[in-house]
């Protein structure tokens, strides 16, 4: 048998809503005060990204994560930019059979 899950604290669900009413997104002012703080502290500079080649690779795969189907968005676009040449070079070659 599972154990059931208890029921909600209608306190605590009563105060999740209130939150949530509260954090209608950013204000202008908030947005800029945020901005400010970045631009003080800087966080870029000391920044390093992934150093070993097993956290390059799991950060090269990041994107991957809520991908829809077998293959990315960037991967149909060079496939098909690679389709698109094909066909370019099948045009000329058949316009330099018709030439020749």
């Amino acid at each position: 048998m599972s154990p059931s899950r208890p029921s909600a604290n209608p306190r605590r669900v009563a105060a999740g809503r209130l939150n949530r009413l509260k954090r209608r997104g950013l204000t202008t002012e908030g947005r800029e005060r945020l901005r400010q703080a970045a631009l003080r502290t800087q966080p870029w500079e000391r920044s390093t990204g992934p150093r070993t080649p097993e956290g390059k690779a799991k950060a090269a795969q990041n994107g991957k994560y809520r991908q829809q189907g077998q293959q990315s968005g960037r991967d149909v676009r060079r496939l098909l930019a690679g389709l698109a040449d094909l066909v370019g070079d099948m045009v000329a070659l058949r316009r330099s059979l018709e030439e020749g």
